[in-house]
Protein backbone atom coordinates (compact mmCIF):
# COMPACT_ATOMS: atom_id res chain seq x y z
CA UNK A 1 0.00 0.00 0.00
CA UNK A 2 1.43 3.24 -0.94
CA UNK A 3 1.70 5.93 1.66
CA UNK A 4 -0.64 8.41 0.14
CA UNK A 5 -3.57 5.45 0.20
CA UNK A 6 -2.62 4.30 4.19
CA UNK A 7 -2.76 7.87 4.84
CA UNK A 8 -5.84 8.96 3.33
CA UNK A 9 -7.11 5.40 4.95
CA UNK A 10 -6.41 6.24 8.20
CA UNK A 11 -7.10 10.02 7.88
CA UNK A 12 -10.98 8.26 7.90
CA UNK A 13 -10.61 6.22 10.66
CA UNK A 14 -8.96 8.87 12.64
CA UNK A 15 -12.15 10.90 12.60
CA UNK A 16 -14.33 7.75 13.64
CA UNK A 17 -11.52 6.40 16.53
CA UNK A 18 -8.96 9.23 16.86
CA UNK A 19 -7.40 7.19 20.29
CA UNK A 20 -7.15 4.30 18.39
CA UNK A 21 -5.71 5.65 15.00
CA UNK A 22 -4.66 8.72 15.40
CA UNK A 23 -1.07 7.01 16.64
CA UNK A 24 -0.60 4.99 13.41
CA UNK A 25 -2.11 8.09 11.19
CA UNK A 26 0.91 10.23 13.22
CA UNK A 27 3.24 8.17 12.63
CA UNK A 28 2.54 7.38 8.74
CA UNK A 29 2.84 11.49 8.46
CA UNK A 30 5.85 11.48 9.93
CA UNK A 31 7.14 8.71 7.67
CA UNK A 32 5.76 10.76 5.09
CA UNK A 33 7.50 13.99 5.81
CA UNK A 34 11.16 12.14 6.12
CA UNK A 35 10.03 10.84 2.00
CA UNK A 36 12.68 12.78 -0.01
CA UNK A 37 11.11 11.54 -3.48
CA UNK A 38 13.43 10.81 -6.24
CA UNK A 39 13.30 14.17 -7.92
CA UNK A 40 13.23 16.74 -4.37
CA UNK A 41 11.66 19.98 -5.83
CA UNK A 42 9.62 22.96 -3.83
CA UNK A 43 6.64 20.40 -4.46
CA UNK A 44 7.71 18.10 -2.38
CA UNK A 45 9.57 19.99 0.27
CA UNK A 46 5.83 22.13 0.84
CA UNK A 47 4.56 18.15 0.58
CA UNK A 48 6.94 17.69 3.76
CA UNK A 49 6.43 20.03 6.04
CA UNK A 50 2.70 19.41 5.40
CA UNK A 51 2.97 16.00 6.76
CA UNK A 52 5.58 16.94 9.68
CA UNK A 53 2.98 19.85 10.62
CA UNK A 54 0.32 17.59 10.80
CA UNK A 55 1.87 15.18 12.28
CA UNK A 56 2.85 17.22 15.16
CA UNK A 57 -0.40 19.10 15.58
CA UNK A 58 -2.18 15.19 15.68
CA UNK A 59 0.35 14.36 18.39
CA UNK A 60 -0.41 17.21 20.39
CA UNK A 61 -4.07 16.47 20.43
CA UNK A 62 -3.56 13.06 21.42
CA UNK A 63 -1.15 13.95 24.31
CA UNK A 64 -3.62 16.37 25.23
CA UNK A 65 -6.04 13.66 26.07
CA UNK A 66 -3.75 11.13 27.15
CA UNK A 67 -1.46 12.87 28.68
CA UNK A 68 2.35 11.14 28.82
CA UNK A 69 1.70 8.93 26.66
CA UNK A 70 2.14 10.38 23.41
CA UNK A 71 5.47 12.05 24.26
CA UNK A 72 7.79 9.84 21.95
CA UNK A 73 5.80 10.39 19.01
CA UNK A 74 5.41 14.05 19.26
CA UNK A 75 9.47 14.18 19.99
CA UNK A 76 9.94 12.18 16.37
CA UNK A 77 7.46 14.87 14.96
CA UNK A 78 9.34 17.90 16.13
CA UNK A 79 12.23 16.28 14.93
CA UNK A 80 11.12 15.32 11.50
CA UNK A 81 9.45 18.52 11.37
CA UNK A 82 12.92 20.56 12.06
CA UNK A 83 14.53 18.34 9.67
CA UNK A 84 12.30 19.08 6.65
CA UNK A 85 14.35 21.75 4.56
CA UNK A 86 11.75 23.94 4.17
CA UNK A 87 11.79 28.17 5.08
CA UNK A 88 11.95 27.53 8.83
CA UNK A 89 15.20 29.47 9.79
CA UNK A 90 17.73 27.20 11.92
CA UNK A 91 17.04 29.11 14.86
CA UNK A 92 13.61 28.00 15.13
CA UNK A 93 14.33 24.53 14.21
CA UNK A 94 16.86 24.31 17.03
CA UNK A 95 13.99 25.23 19.04
CA UNK A 96 11.62 22.36 17.67
CA UNK A 97 14.75 20.06 18.36
CA UNK A 98 14.91 21.21 22.30
CA UNK A 99 11.34 21.10 22.55
CA UNK A 100 11.70 17.54 21.22
CA UNK A 101 14.45 16.77 23.82
CA UNK A 102 12.63 17.80 26.51
CA UNK A 103 10.10 15.08 26.33
CA UNK A 104 12.67 11.97 25.99
CA UNK A 105 15.67 13.07 27.60
CA UNK A 106 14.60 11.57 31.21
CA UNK A 107 13.74 8.00 28.82
CA UNK A 108 15.81 4.86 29.29
CA UNK A 109 13.58 3.21 26.11
CA UNK A 110 15.77 2.69 23.27
CA UNK A 111 13.02 3.78 20.56
CA UNK A 112 12.99 6.56 22.78
CA UNK A 113 17.02 7.16 22.99
CA UNK A 114 16.71 6.89 18.93
CA UNK A 115 14.62 9.80 18.87
CA UNK A 116 16.88 11.49 21.92
CA UNK A 117 20.06 11.06 19.74
CA UNK A 118 18.57 12.24 16.47
CA UNK A 119 16.99 15.41 18.62
CA UNK A 120 20.46 16.54 19.91
CA UNK A 121 22.61 15.73 16.92
CA UNK A 122 19.91 17.97 14.78
CA UNK A 123 19.70 20.48 17.07
CA UNK A 124 23.40 20.68 17.08
CA UNK A 125 23.42 21.01 13.49
CA UNK A 126 20.92 23.99 13.26
CA UNK A 127 22.77 25.51 16.56
CA UNK A 128 26.03 25.50 14.74
CA UNK A 129 24.26 26.76 11.73
CA UNK A 130 23.90 29.96 14.00
CA UNK A 131 27.03 30.36 15.20
CA UNK A 132 26.10 29.29 18.80
CA UNK A 133 28.73 26.40 18.69
CA UNK A 134 29.15 26.36 22.19
CA UNK A 135 25.84 25.25 22.65
CA UNK A 136 26.09 22.67 19.96
CA UNK A 137 29.42 20.61 20.82
CA UNK A 138 27.84 19.50 24.38
CA UNK A 139 24.42 18.38 22.72
CA UNK A 140 26.42 16.60 19.79
CA UNK A 141 28.79 14.91 22.07
CA UNK A 142 25.30 13.82 24.06
CA UNK A 143 23.82 12.53 20.80
CA UNK A 144 27.09 10.54 20.47
CA UNK A 145 26.94 9.07 24.14
CA UNK A 146 23.86 7.59 23.10
CA UNK A 147 25.03 5.52 20.37
CA UNK A 148 27.93 4.20 22.26
CA UNK A 149 25.15 2.96 25.09
CA UNK A 150 23.06 1.15 22.96
CA UNK A 151 24.94 0.97 19.56
CA UNK A 152 23.56 1.42 16.19
CA UNK A 153 21.97 -1.25 14.31
CA UNK A 154 21.32 -1.89 10.73
CA UNK A 155 22.31 1.04 8.17
CA UNK A 156 20.06 3.85 9.36
CA UNK A 157 21.25 4.31 12.38
CA UNK A 158 25.00 3.55 11.32
CA UNK A 159 24.85 6.52 8.98
CA UNK A 160 23.09 8.84 11.71
CA UNK A 161 25.77 7.97 14.36
CA UNK A 162 28.49 8.72 11.59
CA UNK A 163 26.70 11.97 11.20
CA UNK A 164 26.78 12.73 14.82
CA UNK A 165 30.44 12.43 14.78
CA UNK A 166 30.92 15.06 11.40
CA UNK A 167 28.76 17.54 13.44
CA UNK A 168 31.33 17.00 16.48
CA UNK A 169 33.84 17.55 13.72
CA UNK A 170 32.05 20.68 12.68
CA UNK A 171 32.37 22.49 15.99
CA UNK A 172 35.55 21.39 16.80
CA UNK A 173 36.65 22.94 13.40
CA UNK A 174 34.99 25.80 14.08
CA UNK A 175 36.37 26.37 17.78
CA UNK A 176 39.99 25.72 15.86
CA UNK A 177 40.22 22.36 17.24
CA UNK A 178 41.89 21.35 14.00
CA UNK A 179 43.21 18.29 15.68
CA UNK A 180 40.77 16.80 17.31
CA UNK A 181 38.21 17.66 14.25
CA UNK A 182 40.17 15.78 12.35
CA UNK A 183 39.99 12.79 14.08
CA UNK A 184 36.65 12.76 14.82
CA UNK A 185 35.92 13.15 10.78
CA UNK A 186 38.33 10.24 9.65
CA UNK A 187 36.01 7.96 12.32
CA UNK A 188 32.50 9.23 10.53
CA UNK A 189 34.16 8.88 7.12
CA UNK A 190 35.07 5.06 8.14
CA UNK A 191 32.35 4.43 9.67
CA UNK A 192 30.55 5.18 5.87
CA UNK A 193 33.14 3.46 4.23
CA UNK A 194 32.25 0.42 6.67
CA UNK A 195 28.61 0.05 4.76
CA UNK A 196 27.90 -2.37 2.59
CA UNK A 197 28.36 -1.33 -1.33
CA UNK A 198 24.81 -1.10 -1.97
CA UNK A 199 23.91 0.69 1.27
CA UNK A 200 27.16 2.95 1.22
CA UNK A 201 25.53 4.23 -2.60
CA UNK A 202 22.55 4.64 -0.61
CA UNK A 203 23.37 7.19 2.03
CA UNK A 204 25.69 8.86 -0.57
CA UNK A 205 24.71 12.58 0.25
CA UNK A 206 25.43 11.67 3.57
CA UNK A 207 29.14 10.68 2.70
CA UNK A 208 29.63 13.57 0.18
CA UNK A 209 28.54 15.72 3.73
CA UNK A 210 31.47 13.27 5.88
CA UNK A 211 34.02 13.81 3.15
CA UNK A 212 33.69 17.24 2.82
CA UNK A 213 34.11 17.79 6.62
CA UNK A 214 37.16 15.22 6.58
CA UNK A 215 38.68 16.94 3.42
CA UNK A 216 38.80 20.35 5.08
CA UNK A 217 40.29 19.11 8.19
CA UNK A 218 42.92 17.55 6.04
CA UNK A 219 43.67 20.82 4.37
CA UNK A 220 44.01 22.91 7.18
CA UNK A 221 46.42 19.98 8.66
CA UNK A 222 48.19 20.64 5.28
CA UNK A 223 47.88 17.08 3.97
CA UNK A 224 46.87 18.88 0.73
CA UNK A 225 47.73 15.68 -1.27
CA UNK A 226 45.18 13.36 0.58
CA UNK A 227 42.44 16.26 0.72
CA UNK A 228 42.77 16.05 -2.77
CA UNK A 229 42.39 12.53 -3.65
CA UNK A 230 39.67 12.22 -1.10
CA UNK A 231 37.76 14.99 -2.96
CA UNK A 232 38.37 13.98 -6.26
CA UNK A 233 36.70 11.20 -5.69
CA UNK A 234 34.00 13.27 -4.34
CA UNK A 235 33.92 15.63 -7.78
CA UNK A 236 33.32 12.33 -9.82
CA UNK A 237 30.17 11.46 -7.36
CA UNK A 238 28.77 14.52 -7.87
CA UNK A 239 30.12 16.57 -11.41
CA UNK A 240 27.30 14.40 -13.16
CA UNK A 241 24.22 16.10 -14.92
CA UNK A 242 21.91 13.43 -13.72
CA UNK A 243 23.47 13.46 -10.36
CA UNK A 244 23.03 17.46 -10.05
CA UNK A 245 19.09 17.04 -11.60
CA UNK A 246 18.38 14.17 -9.09
CA UNK A 247 20.05 15.95 -6.02
CA UNK A 248 19.78 19.61 -6.64
CA UNK A 249 21.10 20.42 -2.51
CA UNK A 250 24.25 18.73 -4.16
CA UNK A 251 25.63 22.03 -5.71
CA UNK A 252 26.58 23.62 -3.21
CA UNK A 253 28.44 20.93 -2.22
CA UNK A 254 29.80 20.14 -5.36
CA UNK A 255 31.08 23.88 -5.11
CA UNK A 256 32.03 23.70 -1.90
CA UNK A 257 34.46 20.03 -3.34
CA UNK A 258 35.89 22.49 -6.03
CA UNK A 259 37.41 25.45 -3.89
CA UNK A 260 38.83 22.50 -1.38
CA UNK A 261 40.16 20.67 -4.64
CA UNK A 262 41.64 24.32 -6.09
CA UNK A 263 43.59 24.87 -2.91
CA UNK A 264 44.60 21.80 -3.16
CA UNK A 265 45.98 22.23 -6.57
CA UNK A 266 47.57 25.25 -5.52
CA UNK A 267 49.17 24.03 -2.29
CA UNK A 268 50.37 20.67 -4.40
CA UNK A 269 52.25 23.62 -7.18
CA UNK A 270 49.53 24.02 -9.93
CA UNK A 271 48.19 27.21 -9.59
CA UNK A 272 46.58 27.50 -13.31
CA UNK A 273 44.54 24.64 -12.61
CA UNK A 274 43.99 25.78 -9.05
CA UNK A 275 42.66 29.18 -10.64
CA UNK A 276 40.21 27.49 -13.40
CA UNK A 277 38.79 24.99 -10.49
CA UNK A 278 38.11 27.88 -8.22
CA UNK A 279 36.19 29.95 -11.28
CA UNK A 280 34.01 26.53 -11.48
CA UNK A 281 33.13 26.40 -7.69
CA UNK A 282 32.05 30.43 -7.95
CA UNK A 283 29.75 29.32 -10.94
CA UNK A 284 28.32 26.43 -9.39
CA UNK A 285 27.87 28.86 -5.91
CA UNK A 286 26.16 31.26 -8.39
CA UNK A 287 23.98 29.08 -10.02
CA UNK A 288 22.71 27.98 -6.81
CA UNK A 289 22.29 31.14 -5.11
CA UNK A 290 20.41 32.09 -8.33
CA UNK A 291 17.75 29.14 -7.95
CA UNK A 292 16.08 30.80 -5.21
CA UNK A 293 15.97 32.62 -1.77
CA UNK A 294 18.05 29.61 0.37
CA UNK A 295 20.66 29.71 -2.61
CA UNK A 296 23.21 30.55 0.83
CA UNK A 297 25.15 33.88 -0.68
CA UNK A 298 27.56 33.11 2.25
CA UNK A 299 28.60 29.95 0.08
CA UNK A 300 29.54 31.88 -2.73
CA UNK A 301 31.42 34.74 -0.64
CA UNK A 302 33.55 32.16 0.56
CA UNK A 303 34.13 30.52 -2.82
CA UNK A 304 35.22 34.04 -4.18
CA UNK A 305 37.51 34.44 -1.49
CA UNK A 306 38.99 31.72 -2.45
CA UNK A 307 39.30 33.00 -6.34
CA UNK A 308 40.79 36.30 -4.72
CA UNK A 309 43.44 34.61 -2.99
CA UNK A 310 44.66 33.08 -6.07
CA UNK A 311 44.33 36.08 -8.75
CA UNK A 312 46.14 38.13 -6.17
CA UNK A 313 49.13 35.80 -5.93
CA UNK A 314 49.14 35.55 -10.03
CA UNK A 315 49.51 39.63 -9.82
CA UNK A 316 45.89 39.88 -10.93
CA UNK A 317 45.51 42.40 -8.31
CA UNK A 318 42.43 44.15 -9.75
CA UNK A 319 40.60 41.67 -10.57
CA UNK A 320 41.33 39.58 -7.01
CA UNK A 321 40.23 43.26 -5.37
CA UNK A 322 37.19 43.07 -7.77
CA UNK A 323 35.70 39.46 -6.19
CA UNK A 324 36.51 40.37 -2.74
CA UNK A 325 34.37 43.21 -2.47
CA UNK A 326 31.74 40.93 -4.13
CA UNK A 327 32.36 38.56 -1.55
CA UNK A 328 32.17 41.90 1.33
CA UNK A 329 28.71 42.77 -0.11
CA UNK A 330 27.27 38.98 -0.07
CA UNK A 331 28.78 37.97 3.42
CA UNK A 332 27.60 41.39 4.94
CA UNK A 333 24.16 40.54 7.66
CA UNK A 334 24.57 36.95 6.21
CA UNK A 335 27.82 35.57 7.43
CA UNK A 336 30.15 37.38 9.55
CA UNK A 337 33.44 35.02 9.42
CA UNK A 338 33.04 35.05 5.88
CA UNK A 339 32.33 38.87 6.10
CA UNK A 340 35.54 39.45 8.45
CA UNK A 341 38.07 37.40 6.04
CA UNK A 342 36.47 39.37 3.27
CA UNK A 343 37.28 42.86 4.58
CA UNK A 344 40.69 41.97 6.06
CA UNK A 345 41.86 40.04 2.62
CA UNK A 346 40.65 43.16 0.94
CA UNK A 347 42.41 45.76 3.13
CA UNK A 348 45.46 43.73 3.22
CA UNK A 349 45.38 43.55 -0.49
CA UNK A 350 44.96 47.55 -0.71
CA UNK A 351 48.13 48.10 1.98
CA UNK A 352 50.47 45.79 -0.01
CA UNK A 353 49.35 48.36 -3.09
CA UNK A 354 50.43 51.27 -0.81
CA UNK A 355 46.61 52.23 -0.81
CA UNK A 356 45.75 53.06 2.64
CA UNK A 357 43.47 55.47 2.47
CA UNK A 358 41.21 52.93 0.78
CA UNK A 359 42.01 50.52 3.44
CA UNK A 360 41.21 52.38 6.41
CA UNK A 361 37.09 51.32 5.85
CA UNK A 362 37.54 47.82 5.55
CA UNK A 363 39.16 47.61 8.57
CA UNK A 364 37.49 48.81 10.81
CA UNK A 365 34.46 47.24 10.15
CA UNK A 366 36.60 44.15 10.59
CA UNK A 367 37.62 45.06 13.77
CA UNK A 368 33.88 46.45 14.70
CA UNK A 369 32.30 42.70 14.15
CA UNK A 370 35.29 41.44 15.41
CA UNK A 371 34.45 42.97 19.02
CA UNK A 372 31.03 42.09 18.76
CA UNK A 373 31.83 38.27 19.17
CA UNK A 374 35.33 38.68 20.94
CA UNK A 375 33.60 37.81 23.93
CA UNK A 376 31.36 35.15 23.39
CA UNK A 377 33.90 32.93 21.42
CA UNK A 378 37.28 34.51 22.32
CA UNK A 379 39.43 31.38 20.75
CA UNK A 380 37.79 31.85 17.29
CA UNK A 381 37.58 35.52 17.50
CA UNK A 382 40.59 36.93 19.42
CA UNK A 383 42.76 35.47 16.40
CA UNK A 384 40.90 37.24 13.62
CA UNK A 385 41.12 40.64 16.14
CA UNK A 386 44.35 40.18 16.36
CA UNK A 387 44.95 39.84 12.26
CA UNK A 388 42.41 43.32 12.34
CA UNK A 389 44.21 45.06 15.09
CA UNK A 390 47.34 44.74 12.94
CA UNK A 391 45.65 45.98 9.59
CA UNK A 392 44.85 48.69 11.69
CA UNK A 393 48.31 49.75 12.86
CA UNK A 394 49.45 49.36 9.08
CA UNK A 395 47.12 51.99 8.14
CA UNK A 396 47.70 54.24 10.55
CA UNK A 397 49.82 57.55 11.17
CA UNK A 398 52.96 56.20 12.76
CA UNK A 399 52.71 56.48 16.48
CA UNK A 400 48.32 56.28 16.39
CA UNK A 401 48.94 52.92 15.21
CA UNK A 402 50.43 51.82 18.38
CA UNK A 403 47.59 51.40 20.56
CA UNK A 404 45.97 48.86 18.24
CA UNK A 405 49.87 47.25 17.39
CA UNK A 406 50.24 46.68 21.67
CA UNK A 407 46.16 45.58 22.00
CA UNK A 408 47.11 42.95 19.02
CA UNK A 409 50.49 41.72 21.00
CA UNK A 410 48.68 41.51 24.15
CA UNK A 411 45.65 39.32 22.80
CA UNK A 412 48.11 36.91 21.10
CA UNK A 413 50.00 36.82 24.56
CA UNK A 414 46.62 35.35 26.16
CA UNK A 415 46.06 32.83 23.35
CA UNK A 416 49.54 31.71 23.28
CA UNK A 417 49.55 31.32 27.09
CA UNK A 418 45.93 29.27 26.81
CA UNK A 419 47.21 26.93 23.76
CA UNK A 420 50.50 26.81 22.12
CA UNK A 421 49.34 26.71 18.53
CA UNK A 422 49.20 30.36 18.36
CA UNK A 423 52.63 30.85 19.72
CA UNK A 424 53.32 31.92 15.87
CA UNK A 425 50.66 34.47 15.84
CA UNK A 426 52.20 35.87 19.02
CA UNK A 427 55.66 35.95 17.19
CA UNK A 428 54.26 37.65 14.21
CA UNK A 429 52.72 40.60 16.28
CA UNK A 430 55.39 40.96 18.36
CA UNK A 431 57.78 41.42 14.68
CA UNK A 432 55.29 43.74 13.81
CA UNK A 433 54.52 45.58 16.92
CA UNK A 434 58.92 45.89 17.29
CA UNK A 435 59.14 47.01 13.63
CA UNK A 436 56.39 49.56 14.41
CA UNK A 437 57.74 50.93 18.15
CA UNK A 438 61.38 51.29 16.23
CA UNK A 439 60.04 53.54 13.17
CA UNK A 440 58.33 56.08 15.72
CA UNK A 441 61.99 56.44 17.21
CA UNK A 442 61.71 54.00 20.19
CA UNK A 443 65.04 51.00 19.44
CA UNK A 444 64.97 50.39 23.15
CA UNK A 445 61.53 49.48 22.99
CA UNK A 446 61.76 47.39 19.73
CA UNK A 447 64.47 45.49 20.66
CA UNK A 448 62.60 44.21 24.26
CA UNK A 449 59.24 43.21 21.61
CA UNK A 450 61.89 41.74 19.48
CA UNK A 451 64.21 39.63 21.66
CA UNK A 452 60.93 38.05 22.66
CA UNK A 453 59.63 37.36 19.12
CA UNK A 454 63.13 35.78 18.99
CA UNK A 455 62.28 33.49 22.00
CA UNK A 456 59.08 32.39 20.85
CA UNK A 457 60.55 31.79 17.25
CA UNK A 458 63.71 29.53 19.18
CA UNK A 459 60.43 27.37 20.74
CA UNK A 460 59.00 26.76 17.64
CA UNK A 461 62.29 26.09 15.42
CA UNK A 462 63.00 23.50 18.83
CA UNK A 463 59.57 21.74 17.86
CA UNK A 464 59.53 22.07 13.75
CA UNK A 465 63.18 22.97 12.87
CA UNK A 466 62.11 22.27 9.26
CA UNK A 467 58.94 24.61 9.24
CA UNK A 468 60.27 27.47 11.70
CA UNK A 469 64.15 27.62 10.56
CA UNK A 470 63.92 30.42 8.39
CA UNK A 471 61.46 32.49 10.39
CA UNK A 472 63.79 32.51 13.20
CA UNK A 473 66.61 33.57 10.96
CA UNK A 474 64.44 36.36 10.08
CA UNK A 475 63.72 37.41 13.11
CA UNK A 476 67.22 37.18 14.11
CA UNK A 477 68.13 39.56 11.70
CA UNK A 478 65.69 41.90 12.63
CA UNK A 479 66.76 41.64 16.40
CA UNK A 480 70.45 42.21 15.16
CA UNK A 481 69.46 45.29 13.02
CA UNK A 482 67.78 46.98 15.83
CA UNK A 483 71.02 46.21 18.32
CA UNK A 484 73.24 47.85 15.92
CA UNK A 485 71.36 51.33 16.15
CA UNK A 486 71.50 50.85 19.56
CA UNK A 487 74.75 50.58 19.50
CA UNK A 488 75.20 47.40 20.77
CA UNK A 489 77.22 45.60 18.51
CA UNK A 490 79.12 42.84 19.67
CA UNK A 491 75.53 41.92 21.05
CA UNK A 492 74.56 42.63 17.43
CA UNK A 493 77.43 40.87 16.02
CA UNK A 494 76.45 37.66 17.67
CA UNK A 495 72.80 37.75 16.86
CA UNK A 496 73.53 38.13 12.97
CA UNK A 497 75.97 35.82 13.28
CA UNK A 498 73.63 33.33 14.47
CA UNK A 499 71.24 34.24 11.87
CA UNK A 500 72.83 33.14 9.58
CA UNK A 501 73.90 29.99 10.84
CA UNK A 502 69.87 28.90 11.15
CA UNK A 503 69.27 30.39 7.60
CA UNK A 504 72.38 28.18 6.01
CA UNK A 505 71.35 25.24 8.43
CA UNK A 506 70.97 21.81 7.00
CA UNK A 507 67.32 20.95 6.31
CA UNK A 508 66.38 18.53 9.07
CA UNK A 509 69.48 18.64 11.15
CA UNK A 510 67.65 20.99 13.98
CA UNK A 511 70.89 22.87 14.97
CA UNK A 512 71.09 26.75 15.29
CA UNK A 513 74.28 27.99 16.33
Amino acid sequence: MSPTVRIALLRRLARRAPLRFGPPLAEALVTRSQHVGSLPSATATARRTAAADEAVALYRRLDEQQPGRHRTGLARALVAQAAVPDDRTAASAAAQCREAIGYVEDTTDRAALLVLAEARRLAAVHLHTCGAVREALPLALGARTIWRRIGPRGADERVRSALTLGVIGDCQATLGRQEEALAVRREAMARHRALPLVRRARYAPAGHLLAIGLAESLVAAGRHAEASELVSEVRTELASPLWLRLHPPSRPRLARVLSLLACCQDALGDPGQARRTAEEAVAHWRATVAAGPRGRPGGLADALLTLAALLARAGRRDEAADRLTEAVELARDVDDEVLVRALLDLAELRIAAGELPSAGAPVAEAVAVCRAYSEELPEVWWPRLVRALAATRAVAEAEAGLPAGREAVALARKLAGADVRYRELLADSLAELGRAVEAVGDPLGASDLLREGVAVRRDLFAVDPDAHRLPLARALGDLAGTLTRLGRQHEADRTAAEAEAVRFARPGSGASA
